[in-house]
């Protein structure tokens, strides 16, 4: 009866050192989630800036074409009053 009780008590400390580890992986799974969550938000962002950044040269040609038109209009403007001035 002496060693069922002795094997029992082993037994109840291991039990009790299990939920202590396993309590302590769920304390770094939850730190681990953190890191995780804070990454994918980064990864959002930085997927954000970078479809800005694609989509900016299109803008930018648009404002070169703008100008180019912009400047043959003024140009031919002022050819147009200098034949009429004469």
């Amino acid at each position: 009866m002496e060693e069922i009780s002795r094997r029992l008590g082993a037994a109840e400390e291991n039990i009790k050192e299990l939920f202590r580890e396993v309590k302590a992986m769920a304390i770094i799974q939850a730190g681990t989630n953190k890191t995780l969550e804070s990454l994918d938000l980064t990864l959002r962002e930085l997927k954000e800036a970078v479809r800005g950044l694609q989509a900016r040269p299109g803008g930018w040609w648009d404002k070169i074409v703008g100008a180019v038109i912009t400047a043959l209009v003024a140009g031919g403007v002022a050819a147009l009053i200098g034949v009429v001035a004469k």
